[in-house]
């Protein structure tokens, strides 16, 4: 009996289905198919929607993988351009600082190399640096594009390390230009002191040091220190000074290592 209903629902879908496809056909082939078109437009619509909505679906899939693929396609380029932005400023930064210290480098008498900064000391205002120097020598000076740093302490074949002048071991000769005034500079791990400064010839509070060349370590002319402070010593002739470097080594990238040249060297008779 079961049996008997289910073949015949079956042969009744199977009936509608047939007529419905047949009438879709001649709505299509023949012009007096266009009156079963207005007739049966909302049913071909109805069942055309699954069918459009799974086309919507698979096109805003499409879309949306092709917008993600595009951005992270554009997301990767823009990270290139950055990084290469970045280093071309780092490029231009550092190319500038080779230019200034030609200016520097001109000085007569020795011999000038451009060394690269490899590490600085861990205090706030480095008191020592490595840089990548082949052969230095002891004692040999060392200036940024804007002054003095220091002086080589030690030396491989590779590599010297720097004391600079805010080491209390370095002491630096100073004067101001178009002036006889003399003092030395000496390191306070912070700042400069510049001692044997005659009161009534003590610099002003922003005035420059430069190297005087005495001695015969430092070249004359080099900028050293600009003063910060300038205070009377009571019942002396001297006055305190204490000054700040105007080399910034702490973020310079480049520095240049000067020997002296042999000829100019003075010889033991």
């Amino acid at each position: 009996m079961i049996l008997g209903r289910s073949s015949r629902f079956k042969n009744t879908y199977i009936w509608w289905v047939s007529i419905f496809l047949i009438i879709i056909v001649v709505s299509f082939k023949y012009p007096v198919g266009q009156q079963f078109n207005l007739i049966f437009a909302s049913a071909l619509h109805t069942v055309q929607a699954p069918v459009r909505w799974y086309q919507s679906f698979a096109l805003w899939f499409e879309g949306a993988s092709e917008l993600q693929a595009k951005y992270q396609s554009l997301k990767q380029k823009s990270e290139v351009q950055q990084a290469m932005l970045l280093e071309r400023n780092v490029l231009r930064t550092e190319n500038k600082q080779l230019r200034e210290l030609l200016n520097i480098t001109q000085i007569q008498g020795y011999i000038w190399r451009v060394a690269s900064v490899v590490s600085r000391g861990i205090e706030s205002k480095s008191r020592r640096l490595m840089v990548e120097i082949p052969n230095a020598h002891e004692d040999d000076v060392v200036v940024s594009d804007e002054g003095l740093v220091g002086l080589v302490d030690v030396a491989d074949k590779s590599h010297a390390t720097v004391r600079t002048i805010l080491d209390a071991s370095v002491t630096v000769p100073v004067t101001m230009l178009e002036s006889d005034l003399a003092g030395l500079v000496r390191g306070a791990g912070e700042h400069l002191i510049v001692d044997f400064v005659p009161l009534e010839r003590a610099p002003q509070v922003g005035d420059t040091l430069v190297t005087s060349g005495a001695g015969g370590v430092f070249p004359a002319g080099l900028p050293v220190a600009h003063v910060d402070k300038v205070k009377a010593i009571d019942g002396g002739v001297f006055a305190e000074v204490t000054a700040s470097p105007i080399a910034a080594w702490q973020r310079d990238a480049w520095l240049a290592v000067a020997n002296r040249v042999q000829s100019d060297t003075s010889v033991a008779p």
